[in-house]
Order: structure tokens, then C-alpha cells, then sequence
């Protein structure tokens, strides 16, 4: 059996006496281990056992004289505090015993293959898989907990960041209103460096705190429609168009008519924001940006991609790219500190979606990305 255990305390919730009797002589076969077997005949006297002692198994019947099917192992595993089910079913109910499974039951037994070899081996199997998913289910709680500790962090030095950073800024603009004039052409070259260093460290502390809140604003969601929010973005992003002359063409299955998601918007529109813009940046010189925006239906999702004829990225660094702080080396030095695409990422992620890109080096890159419709 279970090798950290000699003594196992069972539950078996069977009202078929004759298949009580061949489980117990089963039991009997077993030397190495010491059993103590509570049998009941009811789903009811199982919940008053289970309120009052500890088990280490459950052996149940589906179809008790109160209850039945997977109504049992529902009610059952309500009260079971976790303790590991195991399904007692005929050959006829083998299609109810693999749903019980699915509402929480560790496995399943057919009663007329019962013998001592299969009865050791589930129970086995059934404690050993119960406990390594408490592990799992706690090193979970320990990572979000780490994350939401992570990401109260970034959250609060970059809200305490932004408050010199707002004096710098303020202070240096009102310089350069008021003594313009009469600065020397190195002390306005200076000042001009402070604030568009400044800018850059606003921007990129804006950056850090909408990545820290993707968690807590996931389920401020609300029904959008994808085509104006792509609007919004290319509204947004006028002045970046426009000095680039870059061509945008949107291309969808239903003319312009409403596609509706829900969604937080802020969200979806910061993933356009960042796709479009770098697919007006990361483009070799003398070359006018293209960027084709498209969107396709299925039952279950929305497919939405954005190509551009940028300068391409390597296939091994597909993946490199949606990672935190990850720049590529490229042939020209191009703005930007790799948070973009790791916040679309981590949105998409936390919406139940999916991104990912395909490119080669020098013949530009389609990102990708889904919206589960549901």
C-alpha cells in the first residue's frame, strides 16, 4: 500500500451487502496492513461519519437508497474535507463512474473485477494523487501570494517614483519657460536632456504600474466592441502615424458591423496600443511602415492579428520576446525597455487567451492573439 502508512481508516458507503462481503474478504487477504473498515448503508450516515472521524479512503456506491449517480459523489465530496473518493460501479455505470471522476472522485472500481491486486493499487493511487494535488493546490496558494506581494510592490514604488518625478518634470519645464532666453546653448541642451529623460522614466513608470494592476483589474470587464476600441488606439497613436506616414488597413470578415467582447477595455486597449506601435517602430530606414489588422470568427473565439513589414524577429527569439525585460539585439538601437509585450501577454494570459508571433529576420512579424467569445 501507501509506504508511509501500516494502518488505513476506510469509508465504505455500499448498501449491496453481497458486495460488502467480497470487499471485507478482500481486506482479509491483507497481512502487511492494518484496516479499519466503517461501512454504511447510506449517503446520510457517510456525512455523519465524515463530520465526526477521520478517513484516509473513501470506497463509495453510487446508487444509495438516498441518493444516486453523481448527485452521491457530489454530495460526498462536499463533505469529505478532501479525503480521496473512490468509485464502486458496475460494468453498466462505467460511463458514471468516469464522470464521478470528473466532479472529484480519485478513480473507479468495477465491482465484479474487484480482487486484492486492483483494490491495493487504487487506494494507492487514489491517496498518493489526493496528496500530490494538496501539494500542488498549496504551492499555488504560495505563488499567488508571492505574486500579489510582487506586484503590491511594484505597485507602490512606482506610485512613490512618480511624485519626485512630478516635481523634476514641473520644475524643469517652468526653467525652461521662464529663463529660455537667457540660457546658454549647453545649459538648454542639458535641461532639454533632463526632460526627455524625465518623460522616458514617466512613461516607463506608467508602464511598471499598469503591469502591477493587470491582476487586480482583470475582472473589471464590461461588453466592448473590438472595432471601436481599435479606433480609439489609432486615434491615440495620430502622431506617431502621421510623422511615420504609415499605412494602417484594417481587414475583418463582416465589413465594420459591431464585434462585440467582454472585456476590460483599458486592457485590450493597451494590447493594440503596444502591437500597432511596434509595428510602426521596429522598421529598417527609409521603409514605410504597412500594418494590416485583422480579425476572424470561430464559435469559440476571436482571432485578432497584426502584420507588419518590420524588421522580422529570429524564430529563436519568438518566445524571448513576451518575457519581462527582454530586448533583442538588433542591427539599430530602437527605444523602448521590453515591458510591452509582457504585459500583453500577461493580460491575454489572465483573460484565458493566447498570443504568440510569427516572423523571420528581415521580412516582418504577424502577432497573433485570442479572445475566448464565452
Amino acid at each position: 500500500m501507501v509506504s508511509s502508512l501500516t494502518h488505513l481508516h476506510i469509508l465504505l458507503v455500499e448498501d449491496n451487502l453481497a458486495d460488502v462481503i467480497i470487499i471485507k474478504k478482500q481486506f482479509q487477504k491483507l497481512h502487511s496492513l492494518k484496516i479499519d473498515l466503517t461501512h454504511v448503508l447510506t449517503c446520510r450516515d457517510a456525512i455523519f461519519h465524515l463530520k465526526s472521524n477521520f478517513f484516509d479512503v473513501i470506497l463509495l456506491d453510487l446508487s444509495l437508497p438516498d441518493s444516486h449517480n453523481l448527485d452521491t459523489v457530489k454530495t460526498i465530496h462536499f463533505y469529505s474535507n478532501d479525503i480521496p473518493i473512490l468509485i464502486l460501479t458496475g460494468l453498466d455505470d462505467e460511463d458514471m463512474a468516469i464522470s464521478s471522476v470528473r466532479e472529484g472522485a480519485q478513480d473507479y472500481l468495477i465491482k465484479g473485477e474487484i480482487n486484492l491486486d486492483n483494490l491495493q493499487r487504487a487506494i494507492r493511487y487514489a491517496i498518493e494523487r489526493k496528496q500530490k494535488l494538496k501539494e500542488i493546490k498549496i504551492l499555488n496558494q504560495k505563488l499567488s501570494a508571492s505574486n500579489r506581494e510582487l506586484e503590491n510592490y511594484a505597485h507602490i514604488v512606482s506610485h512613490d517614483l512618480k511624485q519626485p518625478l512630478q516635481t523634476i518634470l514641473g520644475s524643469s519645464q517652468l526653467v525652461l519657460h521662464l529663463e529660455k532666453e537667457n540660457l546658454k546653448e549647453q545649459s538648454l541642451y542639458l535641461l532639454n536632456l533632463i526632460l526627455n529623460s524625465s518623460y522616458a522614466m514617466n512613461q516607463l513608470i506608467n508602464t511598471l504600474l499598469s503591469y502591477a494592476q493587470i491582476e487586480k483589474n482583470k475582472e473589471e470587464k464590461e461588453v466592448i466592441n473590438c472595432i471601436e476600441i481599435i479606433d480609439n488606439v489609432l486615434d491615440l497613436l495620430t502622431q506617431q502615424i502621421e510623422e511615420s506616414e504609415a499605412i494602417i488597413k484594417l481587414n475583418i470578415e463582416e465589413s465594420r458591423s459591431p464585434i462585440n467582447v467582454t472585456y476590460n477595455p483599458i486592457q485590450l486597449t493597451q494590447i493594440f496600443q503596444n502591437l500597432i506601435s511596434n509595428g510602426i517602430k521596429y522598421i529598417p530606414d527609409n521603409c514605410q511602415p504597412e500594418i494590416t489588422i485583422s480579425i476572424k470568427k470561430s464559435k469559440t473565439e476571436l482571432l485578432f492579428s497584426v502584420k507588419d513589414n518590420g524588421i522580422g524577429i529570429k524564430p529563436e527569439n519568438h518566445q524571448k520576446i513576451f518575457k519581462m525585460l527582454e530586448r533583442i539585439e538588433t542591427d539599430k538601437k530602437y527605444d523602448g525597455i521590453g515591458i510591452g509585450l509582457a504585459t500583453c501577454k500577461k493580460i491575454i494570459d489572465h483573460n484565458g487567451g493566447k498570443i504568440w508571433v510569427e516572423s523571420s529576420l528581415n521580412n516582418g512579424s504577424t502577432f497573433f492573439f485570442t479572445i475566448p467569445i464565452n
